[in-house]
């Protein structure tokens, strides 16, 4: 597994737009169902929205189910040592699924995501710049809530509504991806929303939307368009992933 540090590569040409928020109401800026993007900073906050503690996490504020699906991780807890994501493999009685991590030291935290989505349920950790701002994306294929990782826990980033910030996959049209990219040429990675828009020609346009973090809040950002040159810029559009972690190859799923 490649989980020293995250490296500024999947969506390198990249950036974000069409975010959607959960409860399915949906919006392109995240906090609404049909409110245009408000641009509020094209820079990611100087108060990190997530972080890794000095020190193993011991603490047991959830369980991990029998037959849970694991994949090791990056660590959360700064000990050093990576931890492990997990997933109950099938939901609980009322419809949801838990997930969490258990760190090398022994601790384990967890949440659990509510869905009517007939899919499965995917859920990858990632260190939005490289510097220890950790997040979870939790994907039910028709959009991802968006979590911050701090003090070994799952913080629900919410919109400028009051609910639990999501990406759109599509599904209600606002985006088609997530990804991690330096998308305003500061030096510092940013956390994008994605939306591949096809065009005649076989190419087509990518919109990018920068979310800024600050605490349990996510905003949306500055957007831009860039042009599609390569095949391989479409489909990562229309993937989630941050740096060289993804969704489909680092995450857990109650799929198949």
């Amino acid at each position: 597994m490649r989980f020293a540090r995250v490296a500024v590569s999947l969506l390198a040409p990249l950036v974000v737009a069409g975010c959607a928020s959960s409860g399915g109401s949906s919006g392109a800026s995240g906090t609404s169902s049909s409110s245009a993007p408000s641009s509020v900073s094209s820079a990611s906050s100087s108060a990190p929205s997530s972080s890794a503690p000095a020190g193993g996490c011991t603490a047991k504020g959830a369980t991990k189910p029998a037959g849970a699906v694991t994949k090791p991780t990056l660590d959360v807890d700064g000990d050093g040592k990576p931890d492990t994501l997990w997933i109950a493999k099938q939901p609980e009685a009322d419809g949801g699924v838990p997930f969490g991590i258990t760190t090398a030291a022994g601790g384990t935290f967890g949440t659990t995501i509510r869905s009517a989505s007939p899919v499965a349920r995917s859920v990858m950790v990632a260190d939005v710049t490289g510097k220890g701002e950790l997040i979870a994306l939790a994907s039910d294929n028709r959009q991802v809530l968006l979590y911050g990782i701090s003090s070994c826990s799952f913080v629900p980033e919410l919109n400028a509504g009051g609910q639990q910030y999501a990406f759109d996959l599509g599904f209600t049209g606002y985006g088609t991806g997530v990804g991690c990219v330096d998308a305003n040429g500061d030096g510092t990675t940013d956390l994008v929303g994605l939306k591949y828009q096809p065009e005649s020609n076989g190419a087509g346009t990518i919109s990018r939307t920068i979310i800024t973090l600050d605490g349990p809040q996510a905003r949306n950002g500055a957007t831009d368009t860039v042009t599609v040159t390569r095949a391989s810029e479409a489909d990562e559009a229309q993937s989630v992933g941050c740096g060289d972690v993804t969704l489909a190859e680092d995450g857990v799923t109650t799929g198949p």
